[in-house]
């Protein structure tokens, strides 16, 4: 990982404290096994809803959400080839926050999970109006906020996974859409990936999240899926040796120039608003360079 994708992260993770206080980091990571998925989870619409509901609470949304579904498997070859398979949007419509999620893997609540916590961080960030819609990191800076707001272990593991990955290209869609499950390139070796963070980086990210909160060695990386969790323990290791925890080696004075400066989107300010209430519905979405070793 370079020394500007380390710098990013770092400055990244410093804005989200600004933006959002601590609290939610002193209050530790959400974790599979302690606290999702819901008691009897079984992939329907009323279960995804209840993690929903319960995903909301902790990532602290402000506004009413409108969660719909869709499916592609019914759809025809043809069809699929020609579009990108969609597994999770973020838009607003009339007024309306709406998020969209793909139930073809909705048995796997730590997939879905994963899906839920990007597209709220979205909220978070674009909805408002924290970042502008025509950053360049934007998405990748969506996929740290997962990281900042405990869903971390989730959003790290979904990155890699094997799977069947469709003999076609790949695209990208704007603003608050999870494409294909493979968003960074197109690829045809066994494995799908789903984020805009590379493993490497994430791990970075889990590292210095574990370092905001003065863990060195923290229980929950066995967590971790074992790449993850190797680049999350290297981090550790090289942020042990140069500097106290809670402190960042490219942000301290004098450090290197080459660390970036998250600029906010200028806008509205944030106001609060009534407890998110949710509803249902079903209409379909339209490397030395690596410092930390």
């Amino acid at each position: 990982m370079s020394l500007p994708q380390q710098a990013w992260i770092e400055a990244s993770l410093q804005w989200f404290v600004r933006e959002f206080g601590m609290a939610k980091v002193s209050h530790g990571p959400v974790l599979p096994t302690r606290d999702l998925p819901p008691h009897g989870y079984s992939g329907t619409n009323e279960d995804i809803a209840a993690l929903v509901c319960g995903m909301a609470e902790a990532m602290q949304l402000g506004v009413d959400l409108t969660l719909v579904f869709f499916d592609r498997t019914a759809e025809s070859e043809e069809a699929k080839r020609k579009a990108p398979r969609t597994v999770g949007h973020y838009y607003v419509e009339d007024g309306q926050t709406i998020i969209g999620l793909d139930v073809t893997d909705a048995a796997d609540p730590e997939y879905v999970t994963a899906i839920i916590a990007h597209e709220m961080s979205h909220v978070r960030l674009l909805g408002e109006d924290r970042i502008s819609p025509d950053r360049k990191d934007g998405e990748r800076l969506t996929d740290l906020l997962t990281v900042f707001f405990g869903f971390g272990v989730f959003t790290t593991n979904a990155v890699m996974r094997f799977g069947e990955v469709a003999k076609r290209g790949f695209t990208v869609h704007p603003l608050g859409y999870l494409d294909d499950r493979m968003l960074n390139a197109a690829r045809n070796d066994g494995y799908s990936r789903l984020g805009y963070l590379t493993q490497r980086e994430f791990g970075y990210a889990m590292a210095c999240y574990a370092w905001l909160r003065h863990e060195t060695r923290p229980a929950w990386a066995v967590h971790l899926d074992p790449g993850p969790r190797a680049y999350l323990r290297q981090g550790l290791a090289y942020l042990a040796t140069d500097g106290a925890p809670g402190e960042f080696p490219t942000r301290r004075p004098g450090a290197d120039p080459s660390a970036v400066r998250v600029t906010p989107k200028l806008g509205k300010p944030w106001l609060d608003v009534p407890y998110p209430r949710h509803m249902l519905g079903d209409r379909p979405p339209d490397a030395p360079g690596d410092r930390p070793r």
